[in-house]
């Protein structure tokens, strides 16, 4: 067995044991309150590590990632209540409707970089949020459009529907770093002019990459919406893309791990301090910047103190 493979089987281990627990959570409780909370975990690992295959990798700061959370959701609410349809249907037309979205946005921002384009990203998602008050008739307006049915007939089903959905785009996403398109995002964020000289249409890779990023939110925005029966503006609002990417960077961009294991520190963190109320938001945002002041790769870069073989080497690095 090659060095490399050596060093995979700590990551691989690792991973199975962390879905063998989430898979046996419902057969040691089936409380409401626990199945919930880490099914938000689920969904915010698919909006963080759909964030990262993009940002984290160019180096473009996203700051309109709630945008296709949204709009998933508001397509969901549409399909499900006026059509009935079931989530085997309308999951694959919020995927295929927030990449074409993402394909356009990224054709009409990636010529731009820097803060031109965090800006540009931060227009999008602030017209998408004020359009959600405006045509009031057809969105609810502020508050939005409940009765939206659940994916499955309990909340078990949904739990495992939303646990798998999550694990098979954070496969997907990982492989898709790991493999010929993610050496070619590392190689534009390092030298663009480099890759464009030796024949390869940038543009078109970033494209797709972002594309791709809406494609699985719209997973997870859908998701979000079955998982709430409701949708409304709250899910477009600045809030909810700084959350995003405050996971994102806590856990460690670029790498796809990072943003999992973030996504799982601080939903997990943020449902603790309910208890302390008063200080919750106080404490939450010190944590949080103890964690990027200390670890400036974020949660993953402790890895290496963690196991002496490198846990997440193989999966985390850049």
């Amino acid at each position: 067995m090659s060095p490399e493979n050596k060093k995979k089987i700590p990551s691989v281990v690792f991973f199975l044991l962390v879905f063998t627990f989430f898979f046996s959570i419902p057969l040691f409780t089936q409380n409401f309150y626990y199945l919930s909370v880490f099914t938000t975990v689920f969904i915010y690992i698919i909006f963080a590590t759909s964030w990262d295959v993009f940002a984290g990798y160019i180096h473009l700061m996203n700051f309109g990632h709630a945008l296709f959370v949204g709009a998933a959701g508001y397509l969901t609410a549409f399909l499900n209540i006026k059509y009935g349809l079931s989530p085997f249907i309308i999951l694959p037309a919020c995927a295929i409707f927030c990449g074409i979205l993402g394909m356009f946005i990224g054709l009409a921002t990636l010529r731009h970089k820097g803060p031109y384009f965090a800006m540009l990203t931060i227009a999008f998602a602030h017209v998408a949020h004020e359009s959600t008050i405006i045509f009031s008739s057809y969105t609810g307006g502020e508050e939005g459009i409940a009765g939206i049915r659940t994916l499955t007939s309990s909340w078990i089903g949904d739990y495992y529907f939303i646990l798998i959905s999550m694990a098979l785009i954070f496969c997907f996403l990982l492989l898709y770093t790991r493999g010929r398109y993610g050496l070619l995002l590392k190689a534009i964020d390092q030298n663009e002019d480099a890759v464009l000289a030796s024949g390869i249409n940038s543009t078109f890779i970033k494209t797709m990459t972002y594309a791709i990023s809406g494609a699985a939110c719209g997973i997870g925005g859908s998701l979000f919406a079955f998982s709430l029966m409701h949708v409304g503006p709250t899910s477009m609002e600045q809030v909810m893309s700084t959350t995003i990417l405050i996971i994102a960077i806590v856990g460690g961009i670029g790498t796809i791990v990072g943003p999992f294991i973030g996504a799982i520190i601080l939903t997990l963190l943020n449902e603790v301090l309910r208890e302390v109320a008063d200080y919750r938001l106080l404490i939450y945002t010190t944590l949080v910047v103890i964690i990027v002041f200390y670890a400036p790769k974020g949660a993953i870069g402790f890895s290496r103190y963690l196991n002496p073989m490198c846990l997440f080497d193989s999966f985390g690095r850049k």
